[in-house]
């Protein structure tokens, strides 16, 4: 009786067919199945996702370069499959996107793209800043990640009521492209105003992108022989670019550029350009003559959007975000009325780099033959940096606005540059810098600061570099700009004035002029603004509309002083 007993629950355990319903059920394997549930006839599938490739390798990538690839979602069920995807663990999320689907009888393609972002010097680098794009569904989500430089596998999970899958993405990350690449630096070239009888020099860098050998070579415009609309550049670039500032964190206006760029907020440095700061607001300030305007930016993965104003009026709004880093030229306007136009950009908190801006209007004309010459004009680089001088001889010009393209071709690319030189300009009306220093809430301004070294020093005065410019005694279309001092409130007040404007002047002893205010607006000046303290009776001046913030600090606005540089 007990071994009759035994052999029957030998037989219910090793044939569940003969006695009913299955005791389990399988689940949906990984690399995908099909299972009927309990009590479904044989035509009535259920839906069971499967992944076509599982393993995609994107091969060796470097800086700049992009792979693509693609994997199918299938359904070996019947019915609509529901799907979605998570981006790879470590990566961080980009955007609000969601991947995430549905798949029936078609399978669902789903599109990767992995971009290896450019570096200032791949040379040194020992880790790679990648982007990771994922498309499927009508949906895109993008992720991002710095990782070390070489063999690259991820893995991404997509999960559905057919089973979760689980893909891998390969992909082999260089300190250098896997070709030759050119790449050249910079792409317009701003010689500013020269004498006439100046040889003035620019350099341009050669440098290779890629893994082979490059070849190139620089021809300027006249030698190839283009028509004359081809070979001079439409309207005048002017750069921002100040390479002694190249390196610093920090962005100051230099030379002849402080007549017509102003910046207000805090701005940081890249490269020598000036560039908006995370989290910080800043505005930059453009005064220039013409017809139109374009503005050159590079965008880059913390940008944000800037707000472009023209004569105070807001224009458009351009989206300073990018995935890798890329130079972008905005045409602000072009058919402006001929005369003086102020181009304001505000940025609320991304990083954006501005490069310069291009002025339209004034005729560019093309030199003779033999006014500009290019050297070294060919050569090889693997991972060195060329240097190619472009000189101008302006012996060989007239007065007036040049321009012209120089053309470098090789096997890793081409590239144009464009060049801009005024020579034999009017000579400009001398200035005298004007120096801001500070003594707690004392604001002294003065174009002479040698003279009174020893009262800076005494009263602990620090320097806050040039604040404007005035002009010199006996310029026309100008007066003298007074300057006292009230040594019991410990404030200065300026007025062009002698009698301080209708100020009430007791306390305040004379110090004398400073130098010429004008006294409406000439040819390049602007205004320059008066801020008073009600609470401590203090002034502040500066050319700023905005007040450099100082209204969070009691200050209100007092009318404009006169007209500086």
């Amino acid at each position: 009786m007990k071994r009759s007993l035994i052999i029957a629950c030998l037989l219910i355990l090793l044939c569940p067919c003969l006695f009913g319903a299955p005791l389990l059920h399988a689940q949906a394997p990984e690399r995908g199945g099909v299972w009927l549930s309990e009590g479904s006839g044989a035509g009535d599938l259920q839906p069971v996702l499967t992944v076509t490739p599982r393993e995609i390798d994107l091969g060796s990538l470097g800086p700049g370069e992009e792979g693509r690839s693609l994997f199918y979602l299938n359904n070996v069920g019947s019915g609509k499959l529901d799907w979605s995807m998570e981006g790879p663990s470590g990566w961080t999320k980009m955007d609000a996107g969601v991947l995430s689907g549905a798949v029936s009888e078609s399978p669902e393609p789903v599109k990767i793209h992995l971009v290896f972002l450019n570096e200032k010097d791949p040379e040194k680098m020992s880790n790679a800043t990648v982007i990771l794009t994922l498309e499927g569904g009508g949906q895109k989500a993008a992720f991002r990640r710095v990782m070390p430089v070489g063999a690259m596998r991820e893995q991404m999970r997509i999960t559905s009521l057919g089973g979760i899958r689980t893909i891998f993405v390969n992909a082999r990350l260089s300190v250098r492209s896997s070709a030759s690449l050119l790449s050249v630096e910079p792409l317009r070239l701003d010689f500013g105003t020269v004498r006439p009888g100046e040889q003035i020099t620019r350099r341009v860098l050669i440098k290779n992108r890629g893994k082979e050998t490059l070849k190139w070579k620089a021809t300027p415009a006249g030698k190839r022989k283009l028509p004359a609309t081809e070979a001079v550049p439409r309207g005048r670039y002017v750069t921002f670019l100040n390479t002694a500032g190249a390196g610093t964190g920090s962005y100051s206006v230099a030379g002849p550029l402080r007549d017509h760029l102003e910046l207000s907020g805090i701005w940081g440095e890249e490269g020598g350009y000036p560039a908006t700061q995370l989290g910080e607001q800043g505005a930059l300030r453009y005064r220039f003559t013409g017809t139109g305007a374009a503005l050159h930016i590079q965008k880059t993965p913390e940008g944000d959007p800037l707000m472009i104003y023209l004569d105070d009026q807001l224009i458009t709004l351009v989206d300073g975000y990018s995935e890798r880093r890329e130079s972008l030229e905005i045409v602000i306007a072009e058919e402006l009325a001929e005369g003086p136009h102020l181009l304001a950009v505000v940025s609320d908190g991304g990083r954006v780099i501005i490069e310069g801006v291009r002025v339209l209007g004034r005729p560019i004309m093309k030199g003779p033959p033999g006014w500009i010459n290019v050297f070294p004009d060919s050569g090889t680089t693997t991972r060195e940096t060329d240097y190619v001088n472009i000189v101008i001889n302006t012996p060989k010009i007239a007065t007036g606005l040049f321009g012209e393209m120089i053309f470098f071709t090789s096997n890793g690319g081409d590239a144009a540059v464009e060049v801009f030189v005024e020579a034999g300009a009017e000579t400009q009306t001398r200035v005298l810098d004007v120096y801001r220093y500070v003594s707690g809430s004392d604001y002294l301004y003065t174009a002479n600061p040698q003279a009174e070294a020893s009262r800076l020093q005494v009263q602990g005065y620090r320097s806050l570099g040039i604040a404007f410019r005035l002009f010199p005694p006996g310029t026309p279309g100008t007066t003298e700009f007074f300057r006292w001092f009230n040594p019991v409130k410990g404030d200065h007040f300026y007025s062009s004035d002698p009698s301080g404007g209708g100020k009430a002047l007791a306390g305040y002893l004379l110090e004398g002029s400073i130098g010429n205010i004008a006294t409406f607006r000439l040819a390049g000046t602007r205004e320059l603004y008066r801020w008073y303290h009600p609470a401590n009776g203090r002034h502040f001046y500066t050319t700023d509309q905005g007040g450099e913030g100082f209204a969070k600090k009691g200050y209100r606005f007092d009318g404009i002083a006169g007209f500086v540089r």
